[in-house]
Parts: C-alpha cells; structure tokens; sequence
C-alpha cells in the first residue's frame, strides 16, 4: 500500500457520503460492528432507512454464508469473500462478492431472474408461497432472502455471475435502497463500479475499508471493528497496531480540515507477505502542512534509541507539539513501525490539500 493507494481510493470514492468494504471471514460479531459503524454515520435525512439497511446488511452477510464456496484462509486472495456498504446521495448501496461452485449457478441465476421479474403483489404471493409450501433451501433459504431483499427495496437485484475457472465462478450482487425523502442529483452506482472497487480491494490486498466522517464518535466504532476483524481473520493483534490505530484516527478526528461541516477521512488495512499495512487520508489546511511536515520530517530522521530516548525526554517534559518538534504520539508511532513513516500532501485548492500517510507493521 502506498500514499497514492490512499488517494487512489478516496478520489474513486468521491461522491460517498459514507463507504465501508469488508474482505476476508465473514461472521455475526464483524455484522454487528459494520452495521453499527454505518447506522451510526447516517445523516439524519436517513434516519428512517436504519432498520431497512440493517435487515439488508444481515440478508447479504448471510447470503455470503449459504452460497460461498470459499475455504478458510489465513490470507485472502483475489476471490475472498467480499462485502460493501455505500451511501451516495438518495441511495445506499449494498454490495456482496462469493465465490460459489459451477454447479449452483444454473439455480441461482433463475431464483434472481424469477425475483426480478415480479410485481409487488407477485413477490408477496410468492413469499407467503414459500413460507407454506417451506421451500427453503438446504443452507438457509436464499431463495427467500432474495425475496425479502426485493420486497423491502422495492426494486430488483442486480447481479452477476464471472466464471473463474472449470470449478467456481463469483457471484455480485447490489442491493439498492433509496430514500424518496431526500433529493438527490448524484449518478446512480451501477454494479460496474463495485465490481471495480472489488478488483482494486483485491489488488492492493485491503481488507477493510472506511471513507466516511472521522468525528470523536465515528473513529469508536472503526476501532473496534478493526480490533474484531484481526481476530476473525486468525492473525494475532500487536498492540502497537492498535495503538497507531487510535493515535492517528483520533489525529484526523481533531485536526482535519472542516469541509461542508465534517471531517471527511478514509481508513485501509491490508496484509500481505505477513505484514500489516495501514494507510489514512484526509484533507488538511494548507498552513498547518509546513509544522506538521517538519514533525514527520523529525521523526523520520531518528534512529529507533535516538526516538527512545526523545520519547522517555518527552514523557518526562510533557512538550506539546505547536513548535515545530514532533508530538508524543508521534514519536511513539516512528518507535513502532518497520520502516519510516511515509507520506504525502496533495493539493486540492488554495486553502486545503490531501494528506496521506503509510505505514507497515
């Protein structure tokens, strides 16, 4: 991952009020943290979708669970399972991505093309159908989830369907939720987009994502998705990690630049050849840049006893960081990574730029 990764993601997910992707193993505990982050990060024009998107969020998580054919891993690959959530505008989009067997592909196809062809009074004739009749399949009743999904959005259910090799073939699918409250002149997201968000997940080995608002009460949430996500991925939690996870999520959620009332930010993980590698973005005013460049520029320049020792003189001082020297937290973050901390400012306009920051553990 590198400063132009973060940037990469944060101008392809420009016109995103909120987005969170997901990449990897799948369970209830990293469900109830996703939909906490994002119900949390609604806007209060919104506030009436929070049980709808909910029910979605589960539908598809457990969509992935009775269809995907992908094994267990301790590192995800191009066709991991793959989950996403995203708010442009009226609409909220949820995405999923499975790798499912050859031979199921016949069967869903025609569960999703019957769905989608089907009234409002059709689809609920043939809900209450499956309900009696107990059609139910084998691992959990999709065929009824798809049902549910259409009858709650009031819409159909793109999908797709990529064959990969002689033995599996990814499935995607875009669940869309509007809010006929709110106005909205944003371009929809067709499911193009989010199978070129999935490609660029996968290329750049991102296992979580979040663009959204980084205030005090947004970077809770984040954190402890993150903390769950380790776990659930097999793959031990360092606590320097963590710790440079509070430090600078909690750095964008006090200092970024103010723009339409938020501090807009964007948040990665990855990991890959048994590193993790983080990576944070946000816009920045352009005076504060030459201070905090000579910060970075400070505690690149030191060796690991040189930070210790400027650490343990830090500690005992209590200096603070408006004259130029490198903050506490800081000094901290360059004692615990593998390499120097890098990173980037980009200019947007006269008064802001876009700052990003890496770093590998």
């Amino acid at each position: 991952m590198t400063n132009d990764t973060v940037h990469k993601f944060f101008d392809t997910l420009k016109d995103d009020s909120i987005s969170f992707a997901y990449r990897g193993s799948f369970s209830n505990s990293v469900l109830a943290m996703a939909t906490e982050l994002i119900k949390n990060n609604m806007e209060e024009g919104h506030a009436k979708l929070r049980n709808k998107l909910s029910f979605l969020m589960i539908e598809s998580f457990q969509n992935i669970a009775r269809y995907a054919d992908s094994s267990e891993v301790s590192e995800a690959d191009e066709n991991s399972d793959f989950f996403m959530t995203r708010n442009i505008g009226n609409t909220f989009y949820v995405i999923s991505a499975n790798l499912i067997s050859n031979d199921k592909v016949s069967s869903l196809h025609d569960r999703l093309e019957k769905v989608n062809t089907l009234d409002k009074k059709e689809l609920n004739n043939l809900y209450r159908e499956v309900l009696t009749n107990k059609q139910i399949n084998q691992k959990g009743g999709a065929g009824l989830g798809f049902i549910e999904m259409v009858r709650k959005t009031e819409g159909k259910l793109p999908f797709d369907i990529i064959k990969i090799d002689d033995e599996y073939s990814m499935f995607f699918m875009q669940i869309e939720l509007k809010n006929p409250s709110v106005e909205s002149d944003s371009e929809p997201a067709k499911l193009e987009d989010a199978k070129h968000i999935q490609k660029l997940v996968a290329d750049n080995n991102i296992l979580m994502m979040h663009k959204g608002s980084f205030t005090q009460e947004a970077v809770g949430p984040v954190l402890r998705m993150v903390e769950d996500n380790m776990n659930n991925m097999k793959l031990k939690i360092q606590k320097k990690i963590y710790h440079f996870l509070v430090e600078i999520l909690q750095n964008i959620s006090k200092h970024s630049y103010i723009l339409n009332n938020d501090r807009e930010g964007i948040f990665l993980i990855g990991f890959k050849n048994g590193e993790f590698h983080i990576g944070t973005g946000n816009y920045i005013e352009n005076k504060k840049i030459p201070n905090f460049k000579g910060q970075l520029d400070q505690v690149n320049s030191l060796n690991n006893d040189e930070l210790n020792d400027l650490y343990r003189k830090y500690l005992r001082e209590g200096r603070d960081t408006e004259s130029g020297s490198a903050g506490l937290g800081l000094i901290d973050l360059a004692r615990e990574t593998e390499d120097k901390i890098s990173y980037s400012f980009t200019p947007v306009t006269d008064n802001y730029s876009f700052f990003s920051l890496t770093v590998k553990f």
